[in-house]
């Protein structure tokens, strides 16, 4: 299991050092439910992305789960910062691996399916199918 280690933790930002040494920046954006990965000043992107469909702040959909940098442990780390920022009893869930194109991009491709397998099994996303 890859592990990205915390070195600093600010309000809205976290910095990890993953495996090859590099410094990846957390930064949590209130407004829209997201996560984006930092390298120094490069945008690698906006690449976890959270809604609120119970629109109470209690359940949320993880709609979108792209790490830029795969197998560093940021994603599973870009959950847990999420899950800090909202509060330790909020639940995340994610559409069915059902080959459905959605929308909203909630579907499953790639490796999300595995990624969100270990995390239900770290209890990080809730298990189960949702809809």
């Amino acid at each position: 299991m890859a592990v990205a280690i915390l070195v600093d933790d600010r309000d809205f930002e976290r910095d990890y050092e993953i495996s090859d040494g590099r410094i990846i920046t957390l930064i949590y954006e209130d407004l829209d439910d997201s996560i984006s990965f930092f390298e120094g000043d490069e945008n690698l992107g906006n690449q976890f992305e959270f809604i609120d469909e119970s629109g109470n702040e209690e359940k949320y959909l993880l709609a979108r789960m792209f790490c830029p940098i795969p197998n560093s442990g940021l994603g599973r780390e870009a959950i847990k910062f999420f899950i800090e920022m909202k509060g330790d009893d909020i639940e995340i869930y994610t559409r069915p691996n059902d080959g459905i194109t959605r929308n909203d991009g909630s579907h499953l491709t790639g490796d999300a399916y595995g990624f969100v397998l270990k995390m239900q099994e770290e209890g990080l996303i809730n298990e189960g199918d949702f809809e």
